[in-house]
């Protein structure tokens, strides 16, 4: 089985697959009594309603298969575009959103339902599932969050774009780390796939993402920096935050940097795989690393509380998913 047969058309969770396994077995032994009839009882059926069907037969004009002809055409030229669609855009099952309406995570479900399909819930019981389950869910809800194709359109517009860089980073190492404790041998190569279409698919999302503070950051940074004298303590104050945030809109970086900042989170993921330092130590360095590279290396006590604030609260959702995985 590969990602491409994942159908989430009826899958909601485990939870609620469990549920209605339960349900459906119930059902069945209720039913066990009633027999369909076989193809040769419904052909009587039908012919003793008078309806025989070696006796149908029909006439197709010429005007209606030249018609036929031109939508078979149409028909044709629709599938030709369409593959050429899929082929620009490929298909993936992290596509899928559930029900806009109600703002929930739904990437989660493509790892659950492919875990489902293997039978890697059968022998548990609802609260062991359930807790597989919330891991997995945790985990991914950080990407999930930005997928609206506005900013004001997420329900989660508040990760920079910066820590939804470190989130896709984290996120992929902690499905990973999850597939190595959790998930058996047998079925782990095919999960492991599954995480790299999931790295592939974000990483789209993830390159397009500002918040609002990067957004307002990036519009400061032409606007002259405010510079009145003689004005109350208030004022000086708003004016130094003004040209923080124009300071945070001029950093820019070279792709060598960006590549170094992913092999320092990298190396700092492994050490919190192996075990060689406390998740709060490790998160801790992370932050540090994250502002520093937002900020452009600034000693800028504003510039410096500006990111820390605008990255605490992404922080501490990895740092709790990763928690619970030890």
């Amino acid at each position: 089985m590969s990602y491409m047969d994942i159908n989430l058309s009826d899958y909601a969770g485990v939870r609620e697959k469990k549920a209605d396994s339960r349900k459906d077995r119930t059902t069945a032994e209720a039913q066990q009594t009633e027999r369909t009839k076989t193809p040769e009882e419904r052909k009587k059926a039908y012919e003793d309603m008078g309806i025989h069907a070696e006796k149908f037969t029909v006439d197709i004009s010429p005007d209606s298969q030249e018609f036929m002809a031109q939508v078979a055409e149409r028909k044709e030229a629709q599938r030709a575009e369409k593959e050429r669609l899929e082929a620009e855009n490929p298909w993936s099952p992290f596509d899928y959103r559930g029900d806009l309406s109600k703002n929930e995570p739904t990437q989660y479900l493509v790892f659950s339902k492919f875990l489902y399909d293997k039978g890697f819930f059968r022998d548990m019981d609802d609260e062991q599932a359930g807790k597989m389950e919330d891991m997995l869910r945790n985990i991914t809800s950080g990407m999930d969050s930005i997928r609206g194709p506005l900013d004001a359109g997420r329900w989660d517009s508040s990760m920079s774009h910066e820590a939804a860089k470190l989130d896709l980073v984290s996120s992929v190492n902690a499905l990973n780390y999850f597939a190595e404790t959790y998930v058996s041998e047998g079925m782990r190569d095919a999960f492991k796939e599954l995480i790299k279409e999931y790295e592939s698919y974000n990483s789209k999302l993830v390159a397009n993402h500002k918040n609002s503070m990067d957004l307002y950051s990036e519009s400061m940074k032409s606007i002259s920096a405010p510079n009145a004298t003689g004005v109350s303590a208030g004022v000086r104050q708003a004016q130094d935050r003004t040209k923080a945030y124009q300071q945070i809109g001029r950093v820019t970086h070279t792709e060598q940097e960006e590549k170094g900042l992913k092999e320092d989170y990298q190396a700092l993921f492994d050490k919190l795989m192996n075990k060689e330092d406390n998740a709060r130590n490790i998160f801790d360095s992370l932050q540090n690393l994250l502002v520093n590279y937002a900020s452009g290396g600034s000693k800028n006590n504003m510039v410096l509380d500006l990111l820390n604030a605008n990255n605490t609260g992404s922080i501490n959702r990895m740092f709790q998913y990763w928690s619970a995985m030890f």
